[in-house]
């Protein structure tokens, strides 16, 4: 299997592979954080308007070997839905879809980036130099708000 991900802008006609990665992750990654009644309520509110947010969003994918592996957003100053299949996570597809949306970012000169984390994606966003702002509470589903100074990285 090549790990070798292709990074390019995100299309509406992407939105069924990219609901079936984030469906991936969230059950077969983001389930070992959290209780199954958030993944479900997670999962429900996905059918909603992917393409539109597609189209909505900067957003990326990555693809390997003609396949959309991974996905990344951002709007505005703030990273969305950044989700890898589980079969290519480790392997450096989140930190390439990273550095498309931290150079869009730059491009429109964005200054600090934040991002709603899930507990599951925190070490990796603190690896990319992200610091933990507050914790969010929504119902029993706990994310961790997350920010980054951008700015020097453009100058």
């Amino acid at each position: 299997m090549s790990t070798e991900a292709e990074i390019r802008r995100a299309t509406a006609g992407d939105a069924e592979a990219v609901y079936e990665i984030v469906l991936r992750a969230l059950r077969e990654t983001n389930s070992r954080d959290y209780p199954a009644s958030v993944i479900d309520r997670l999962v429900l509110t996905l059918p909603k308007g992917v393409a539109s947010k597609l189209e909505e969003w900067h957003a990326y994918v990555a693809v390997i070997d003609g396949r959309i592996v991974g996905t990344g957003s951002l709007n505005g100053k703030t990273i969305r839905a950044v989700f890898v299949h589980p079969d290519y996570q480790g392997h450096g597809v989140g930190t390439k879809l990273m550095d498309a949306v931290e150079n869009a970012a730059n491009v429109q000169s964005v200054s600090t980036l934040s991002v709603q984390s899930s507990i599951t994606a925190q070490p990796f966003y603190a690896k990319r130099g992200f610091k933990v702002v507050r914790e969010s509470f929504h119902g029993d589903e706990r994310t961790i708000v997350m920010s980054k100074d951008i700015s020097s990285a453009s100058e």
